[in-house]
């Protein structure tokens, strides 16, 4: 069933991650499909996102099927390379987009009427599409994974995991664990947090961190019950 009700946050306007992780799955209605293809339109460091979540979806085996705007970008990049090439610089980490590509024309993806999965990305097409790209805009992407837990050692759900350098983030699930898509060969601060306990930066250049443990924080104060007769 498509979802309809709002995808966006009430106070601050941002895109709620369960409904943009919908919009990448092809499950939103035909008007949030559109609010949210606006929405991406507009931010691009938001499309950036899009793009970097989409490829974390289709290597750890979710069903993908690209929509709206993001399925003409996919297009873009296959049909029209060299006209891309030239307006990529107004796509944030357009190297998302390439690797996006080139996984989803390479696994399963659930399939829509334009799909761009019809016509395989090549080589060909994607060195043309980066030939004007800074090296690190090009960078391939790998999916490291992990857990995030308290000092007892049990999940924390909803802590998340933020790269310091773009401010991309993700969020823990209800055993804790978290996926990520990553610069294969670059360093990257990565920030692991939760509410009340201390952040974690730990650097990785594309490899998981394994279990990462957060403690409570000691300068908050301490929270006093009083007792009323």
């Amino acid at each position: 069933m498509a979802l309809t009700a709002n995808p966006f946050h009430p106070a601050t306007g941002e895109l709620l991650p369960s409904y943009r992780d919908a919009y990448l799955r092809g499950d939103l209605s035909a008007k949030n499909t559109e609010l949210v293809d606006a929405y991406l339109k507009a931010n691009p460091s938001k499309g950036s996102e899009a793009y970097y979540r989409f490829h974390t979806l289709q290597t750890t085996g979710h069903s993908v099927r690209p929509v709206g705007w993001l399925d003409k970008q996919l297009n873009l990049l296959r049909t029209e390379p060299r006209r891309f090439r030239h307006r990529a610089g107004s796509l944030v980490l357009v190297g998302a987009l390439i690797s996006g590509a080139v996984f989803a024309a390479s696994g399963p993806v659930a399939s829509s009427k334009d799909s761009f999965t019809s016509t395989p990305v090549t080589a060909t097409t994607v060195a043309e599409a980066g030939e004007l790209l800074a090296p690190e805009s090009v960078a391939a992407l790998t999916t490291i994974s992990g857990r995030i837990l308290n000092e007892k050692g049990q999940p924390l759900v909803g802590a998340t995991v933020l790269d310091k350098r773009t401010h991309r983030g993700v969020s823990t699930d209800a055993q804790g664990r978290y996926s990520f898509a990553v610069p294969r060969s670059q360093h990257v601060q990565l920030q692991f947090g939760y509410g009340g306990y201390q952040d974690a930066d730990l650097l990785t250049k594309g490899q998981s961190l394994g279990d990462v443990a957060l403690h409570p924080r000691t300068d908050l104060p301490k929270k006093r019950w009083w007792q009323l007769f």
